[in-house]
């Protein structure tokens, strides 16, 4: 055996545990770039995606303050009868009952009209169909015989102070004076919005 063969021998062990462990320092450093690279395009395509979501995570954003800013004056409305169901049943007996505190004279009579949608004219027009989630106006017509105007004046106050609701005189006529008061004819009309469904599972 000559020397050169015997040097090849005794050095093939280490040579092949040197041939090892260099291809797995090229193994992982062609991971390592194929790692890099693919966290990268990973990164650039989550940029873009951010992106493309930040204008409308702006408006959610702006949404969310103003709700946020509107929220008491809102709850107050619904407290007040303003937003919510319409509480037409309430709004007539309060009428009935506040006449009754008040001592006035057993001459009331009403009419509460079918709600309208809320239009710019003064007379609501029953054509106009209002949709459920529009605005909608709600015309209560009385008429109190023998009122003298002071009492009338103090039926609305302790009305409008007692029902739940948002309502305003829309008109009222005094006609027939006699020595026991005038025949009163007065419209005050109900303003309401309901509140939108919320979805199934909200």
């Amino acid at each position: 055996m000559t020397p050169a063969l015997s040097i090849f021998k005794r050095a093939r062990r280490p040579l092949n545990l040197l041939a090892g462990a260099i291809f797995l320092s090229l193994t992982l450093v062609f991971g390592s770039i194929y790692g890099r690279d693919t966290l990268k395009k990973g990164l650039a395509q989550s940029r873009v995606q951010l992106g493309a979501q930040q204008p409308n995570l702006t408006a959610k954003q702006q949404e969310l303050r103003n709700i946020q800013a509107h929220i008491g004056q809102f709850r107050a409305f619904r407290t007040q009868g303003l937003v919510g169901s319409a509480d037409r049943e309430g709004w007539v007996e309060q009428l009935v009952v506040s006449r009754e505190q008040l001592k006035l004279a057993d001459t009331l009579s009403y009419t509460l009209k079918p709600p309208q949608a809320m239009t710019d004219a003064a007379t609501p027009d029953p054509a106009v169909v209002a949709s459920p989630d529009a605005p909608t106006v709600h015309d209560l017509d009385f008429e109190l015989k023998g009122v003298h105007e002071l009492e009338l004046l103090n039926l609305l106050q302790d009305y409008q102070a007692r029902v739940h609701g948002r309502f305003r005189l829309q008109s009222c006529r005094f006609s027939e004076p006699t020595q026991a008061g005038l025949f009163a004819q007065c419209t005050l009309r109900f303003f309401n919005l309901r509140e939108a469904a919320k979805p199934p599972g909200s």
